[in-house]
């Protein structure tokens, strides 16, 4: 055996078994290409939700849609939610003890009562507020043995607003007078829903749950009425 066979079998694996450059570089810009890839149909997965999402208009309804315009069936309606409307309060319950409770030539169309056995006159408007309802509202106050009144209505208008406030704030103590905003909303194609939007109550009315909250707290004279 001469010295060059010794030379090409000894040479002869190591070359094999080692690719050439031109090989090793192809196979690098293939995975570095693999890779961009990989990013690129990460990135279009990641954009893909936020580019399909669809949010729907929100649309307010006339609630003479839904109940006629002297509000018929709206008092069954609320009767049936009266914890909805006592959680806009700011009450731990209300519950319907009496309905269409007559004042004079007025009539109240719900009579509720709290947990803690206070009564509430509700009237309902589902109209903006006028003087011919605010007037039924201190007349419910005068007439019933109650400790709230609660007027509903679409709007209430800044002048009936004022004199609410100025009720609450020069009036008795023993009554509170509350306006209520009704409000249908509709998203989309779906059944409408409503929402109470508190507009006028008792000056300190805010106070007077944060401090039933607090666990321990005394309770003033209003607390111990609600």
């Amino acid at each position: 055996m001469t010295q060059s066979d010794v030379s090409a079998s000894t040479d002869g694996p190591e070359t094999a078994s080692t690719p050439p450059a031109s090989s090793r570089s192809s196979r690098a810009e293939r995975n570095a290409a693999a890779g961009a890839d990989l990013d690129r149909s990460r990135g279009s997965f990641a954009a893909a939700p936020g580019a399909a999402v669809q949010l729907a208009e929100i649309e307010e309804v006339d609630p003479g849609t839904i109940f006629q315009r002297d509000g018929a069936g709206f008092p069954d309606w609320l009767s049936a939610n009266l914890d909805r409307l006592a959680k806009e309060l700011g009450l731990s319950g209300l519950r319907e003890v009496g309905r269409d409770v007559g004042v004079g030539s007025f009539t109240a169309d719900l009579l509720a009562q709290t947990d803690r056995g206070r009564r509430v006159a509700i009237m309902s408007h589902l109209e903006p507020s006028d003087h011919l309802h605010l007037g039924q509202m201190i007349t419910f106050a005068a007439g019933l043995d109650v400790s709230a009144v609660v007027w509903i209505a679409t709007r209430i208008g800044e002048e009936h607003r004022a004199v609410l406030d100025w009720l609450n704030q020069h009036g008795d103590d023993d009554v509170r007078f509350f306006g209520i905003e009704l409000r249908l909303l509709r998203i989309g194609d779906s059944q409408p829903g409503a929402s109470f939007h508190v507009e006028a109550r008792p000056n300190d009315w805010q106070k007077v749950i944060k401090q039933r909250q607090r666990v321990g707290s005394p309770l003033n004279t209003r607390m111990r009425e609600f």
